[in-house]
């Protein structure tokens, strides 16, 4: 009982304040400021989520061991702003920040040495080019992709090069190329 009156406070206090900024409170901003207080409820810090994307491009809680595509999260809505909000942080990890909350994202391709670098995975090829994250995509050059000694198939980014020099283009996008690739010496990363 005492955590529902505390609850109802917060609420009271968040529309009370909201309301005496703007003179009345309309639908979504109500809804934004409950959000933004119901996360920093507690211990007064905002909420982190951890996330990883994988080798495929599927994006998963870090804390859940069992990555399958079942336990991938497929919004694309989420996904966008997920990537839109992502900035590499002074210590080289990403994080998103909306509504109070942190997302934290890393990558667990399989090469540890590029997963510090890397932060997006193409998961497909069509017409528009090569789309990562929910609808976010970047232009197809076959000259930009690159090999890497490990064996992993890159694309350079251009349009979304504030998250680096290159892509990882995910493993069945790179299967689905690889009939039609043609690899010539002194095209490593």
């Amino acid at each position: 009982m005492r955590l529902l009156t505390l609850q109802r406070s917060a609420a009271a206090f968040v529309r009370a304040r909201h309301q005496s900024m703007s003179g009345r409170c309309s639908g979504p901003a109500r809804i934004c400021a409950a959000r933004c207080a119901s996360s920093k409820r507690g211990s007064g810090r905002p909420r982190s989520y951890r996330y990883v994307v994988d080798h495929a491009g599927a994006v998963h809680l870090d804390t859940n061991k069992a990555r399958t595509l079942a336990t991938a999260y497929k919004d694309p809505t989420f996904l966008d702003e997920l990537y839109t909000g992502l900035r590499r942080r002074r210590g080289g990890k990403w994080a998103s920040q909306c509504l109070g909350e942190y997302s934290l994202l890393r990558a667990d391709t399989g090469d540890s040495a590029a997963d510090a670098e890397i932060i997006v995975v193409f998961d497909r090829l069509n017409d528009d080019g090569l789309g990562y994250a929910g609808t976010l995509r970047e232009a197809f050059d076959p000259s930009r992709l690159r090999w890497c000694a490990s064996g992993r198939l890159y694309h350079e980014l251009t349009t979304a090069s504030r998250f680096g020099k290159l892509g990882l283009v995910g493993s069945h996008v790179a299967h689905g190329l690889s009939e039609r690739l043609d690899v010539r010496d002194g095209d490593d990363v």
